[in-house]
């Protein structure tokens, strides 16, 4: 749960697309047909392009809080605190690389069967 807080809200639309691609991939694994594997792309597209934003998004609220509070700064020091918000913005990527392996090794077993 600590890993889903530290990337924020892209961890929410992450979910929801990895979660809509891996059930189709699942579907695909389960009936493949050609007409579909376009669609399995572009939502995979779309999960790591939300897993992207989401980075950019949690370097940007790094970038604006750092700043706007020296206090942070004076306690942890400005290495240490850049550190721990570059940790926490490469979550949602880290969550999206999941799903699409996921994804992928499903989209790979629906395309083994449909080749026969």
């Amino acid at each position: 749960m600590e890993f889903f807080r530290m990337g924020g809200f892209p961890m929410l639309v992450i979910v929801v697309f990895g979660l809509l691609g891996v059930v189709n991939a699942a579907r695909f694994a389960w009936a493949p047909g050609p007409g579909r594997v376009a669609y399995q792309v572009a939502i995979g597209v779309s999960v790591l392009l939300a897993g992207v934003g989401g980075v950019a998004i949690d370097l940007i609220a790094v970038a604006v809080q750092v700043p706007a509070h020296p206090e942070w700064i004076a306690d942890a020091g400005l290495p240490l605190l850049l550190l721990q918000g570059l940790g926490e913005a490469l979550t949602p990527l880290v969550l999206a690389c999941g799903v699409l392996i996921a994804q992928s090794l499903l989209v790979a077993l629906g395309l083994r069967r449909l080749a026969g």
